[in-house]
C-alpha cells in the first residue's frame, strides 16, 4: 500500500480512535455498563432487563443441563453462548435467587 497523504490521515485517525477507546475503556468499568443497561435507579432489575435475560438463557442454554452435542462444532458455539450469558449475569452481581427467579420468568420467547 502507497503511503499518501490520505492514507497518512487515514492512520492518524485510526490512531486517534484507538486512544479514545482505550480512555473510556479504563475510565469506565465494564459492570458499571452493564447494571446501568439492565438496572434501575432503586438497583433492581428492570422489566426489560428480566426479559433480556430470559431470553438469553434460552438462546444461550443456560435452562438446560447440557450443551452436549455430537458436532464438536455445534456444542462449541453452544458453550460460547452460554460463556456470553454467564459474563452478563456476573458483571451484574446477581445473587442464586435472582437468577433461580430468571430461570422461572416465562417470558414467552422460547416458542419462537
Amino acid at each position: 500500500m502507497a503511503v499518501t497523504p490520505e492514507n497518512r490521515r487515514l492512520f492518524r485517525w485510526m490512531m486517534l480512535s484507538r486512544s479514545v477507546k482505550e480512555l473510556i475503556a479504563g475510565a469506565i468499568p465494564r459492570g458499571w455498563l452493564y447494571n446501568w443497561l439492565f438496572r434501575g435507579e432503586n438497583g433492581d432489575l428492570r422489566r426489560v432487563g428480566e426479559h433480556v435475560l430470559a431470553d438469553l438463557r434460552w438462546f444461550c442454554y443456560l435452562e438446560t443441563g447440557t450443551i452436549f452435542d455430537t458436532d464438536p462444532l455445534i456444542m462449541a458455539r453452544r458453550e460460547g453462548r452460554r460463556e456470553v450469558a454467564m459474563r452478563i449475569i456476573n458483571l451484574l452481581n446477581l445473587d442464586e435467587a435472582a437468577v433461580q427467579q430468571l430461570m422461572r420468568l416465562d417470558d414467552g420467547l422460547s416458542e419462537f
